[in-house]
């Protein structure tokens, strides 16, 4: 499996929202979708835990909002820490 450095991935976003006119929520979306897919498949028991996700600011924390809406959804606990400093 091929993974993507971070600027590689920045990269690809930004060619897809000015490339393709796809929004970047549209991305963000499906980027959270499918981690949340993976996570309920990868961890058949995941009804059973409770879940955190740390977020950070940023498209990022974003797509963890996103991942933990989609557990939510399935009846999963979470809750979402989101890291960042109040002053900006």
């Amino acid at each position: 499996m091929k993974v993507a450095t971070a600027e590689q991935m920045q990269e690809l976003d930004r060619k897809a929202i000015e490339t393709f006119r796809i929004p970047g929520v549209v991305l963000m979306e499906n980027a959270g979708r499918g981690a949340a897919e993976v996570i309920s498949n990868t961890f058949p028991n995941i009804h059973q835990k409770k879940i955190a996700i740390i977020a950070g600011k940023g498209n990022n924390g974003g797509d963890g909002f996103v991942i933990a809406r989609y557990l939510l959804n399935q009846g999963i606990s979470v809750r979402v820490y989101l890291l960042t400093d109040p002053k900006g």
